[in-house]
């Protein structure tokens, strides 16, 4: 537990004041970035430990930063309501907002390359936090600093769900923090539930049981109900194909898409690591055992019964394909639930879609006497400091950072774009509370039940690889599932070459 110290701004300002400041509804998706230019820099107005809020919120006030993220829910919402966070410390931020992949590089050349332009960065944990962990300032100093703003709900990991803290702060070692958790894409089940409904004699007739998903149904059972679907559409019925899988070229979340299912038979991993931290020497790779050429296996047989467009669909794509009412079926990152409940642009919408937790392992696929789990994985994106700025960009950097992250902020998110919320402080709120349920104003809400009170918890949860080379890693590892996939070459070929190449990337082989 970190120190939460007595005279944070919850219990010296009032609610509905830090909801003037910092918590106003979050408005519609704004476009463009503030003009202020690139480069950050720092006014400081010195404080002492026995100043008052106003003054440890506004010490750097006349700053200016930079904050690089993906075009991610928080950070559009953040940048319409900027003036808040102005009026309250008179710093500007300049938010600047691109693709995953574009934000990687940029940041990258920044960190690696001894410069601080980008003094924040939006930290996903794999893809940024894993290369670049070692070019981050650690956070923990500045936790319990009574010279600097805190949050009353603090930053130790009981603050956040289980496992994010882990997920985007810590890499390789335990004590350091260096990113907070901002946002979250966690993988669950979508599925139109009134096309089980409607389906589900004509496939009880044929599989012997009935077509329903729940927490117990097995990644078989979802293999099975991809191909009933695909044999009745193209047999003429009124259907859509019954599943599609994120393949496409977004690298990472085509190895995702893979790591839930061998999670899911047997907890198996890439590495004997630690799944939380990672390693920077992760050793020689458990692919081409025995679990990985079974469980490839399988997953080819399901890429076999799925939509004909399997191996273009990335995950918006794929999410584009179920929200249009052509698949019956996916297993999707929670923040998708806005996009799927907007009536005006989804065929799923209107209390057609159900939610549920990811896919279970089942018991005669597993060879390496694990056990079977409800396999889930995500991207917890945080919030970080370029360890190259100055020690008052930092502080003034962590101010923006801890005011991104506070329980207002995430709620009003939520309530305004759809938000996922990191702090467990959001769902205890009785209006979240409420929109669990349809009819709901907040329809990310609908997923809370399978996400944050089942699968984001162990056994479940799988984190990893968090390795040096992740983004390597992630390249390999698609190029050579699309190559089973698409017939090119063997499921135990597809092992083997992954084994070796992997063993070779780690310096195993």
């Amino acid at each position: 537990m970190f120190y939460v110290p007595k005279d944070a701004v919850y219990s010296r300002v009032s609610r509905r004041k830090f909801l003037e400041l910092g918590g106003g509804a979050a408005s519609a998706l704004g476009v463009g970035s503030l003009t202020l230019g690139l480069g950050s820099t720092v006014t400081r107005s010195r404080v002492q430990a026995a100043s008052s809020d106003d003054a440890k919120w506004k010490q750097y006030s006349g700053s200016k930063l930079v904050f690089m993220s993906e075009n991610t829910p928080p950070s559009f919402a953040i940048r319409d309501n900027i003036k808040a966070f102005t009026d309250l410390t008179g710093i500007d931020v300049t938010i600047l907002t691109d693709d995953l992949p574009v934000v990687q590089q940029k940041v990258g050349i920044d960190l690696r390359g001894g410069k601080s332009d980008y003094v924040l960065n939006y930290v996903q944990d794999k893809p940024i936090g894993a290369p670049f962990a070692d070019f981050y300032a650690d956070l923990t100093p500045m936790f319990g600093d009574n010279t600097l703003p805190q949050d009353a709900d603090g930053y130790g990991d009981d603050a956040w769900f289980e496992n994010f803290l882990s997920a985007c702060g810590r890499f390789y070692t335990e004590g350091k923090i260096i990113a907070l958790p901002y946002d979250a894409a966690i993988a669950c089940t979508f599925y139109r539930q009134d096309l089980f409904e409607a389906n589900s004699k004509d496939f009880e007739a044929e599989y012997g049981y009935r077509l329903e998903f729940t927490k117990d149904t097995t990644w078989k059972q979802v293999t099975d109900m991809a191909a009933f679907f695909k044999k009745a559409k193209e047999a003429g019925k009124d259907v859509p194909y019954g599943y599609a899988q994120h393949q496409g070229s977004f690298a990472w979340t085509t190895q995702l898409d893979i790591q839930r299912m061998l999670f899911a038979n047997g907890r198996w991993i890439d590495w004997p690591v630690d799944d939380k931290l990672g390693s920077k020497t992760p050793g020689k790779t458990n692919w081409g055992d025995e679990q990985s050429i079974l469980t490839m296996t399988r997953f080819k047989e399901l890429a076999d019964v799925s939509h004909p467009d399997n191996l273009a669909n990335g995950t918006l794509e794929l999410n584009t394909v179920y929200q249009s009412g052509n698949i019956a079926m996916q297993v999707q990152y929670h923040e998708f639930a806005a996009s799927i409940e907007d009536e005006t642009k989804s065929r799923a919408a209107g209390g057609k879609t159900a939610y549920a937790v990811c896919p279970k392992g089942e018991a005669s696929w597993i060879k390496n006497g694990g056990e079977a789990v409800n396999g889930t994985n995500c991207g917890i994106g945080g919030i970080g400091i370029n360890n190259n700025a100055s020690e008052d960009l930092k502080r003034a950097a962590y101010i923006f950072a801890i005011w991104s992250v506070s329980r207002e902020n995430q709620f009003n998110v939520l309530k305004g774009l759809g938000g996922t919320p990191t702090r467990k402080s959001v769902l205890a709120m009785d209006e979240v509370k409420k929109a669990r349920v349809r009819p709901t104003t907040m329809p990310n809400a609908l997923t809370f039940e399978p996400v944050y009170d089942y699968g984001i918890k162990d056994p479940h949860f799988v984190l990893g690889p968090k390795i040096p080379q992740a983004n390597e890693y992630h390249s390999i590892l698609a190029a050579e599932v699309q190559k089973c996939c698409s017939g090119e070459q063997s499921p135990e070929d597809t092992c083997k070459s992954l084994q070796s190449q992997l063993d070779e990337l780690n310096g195993a082989g």
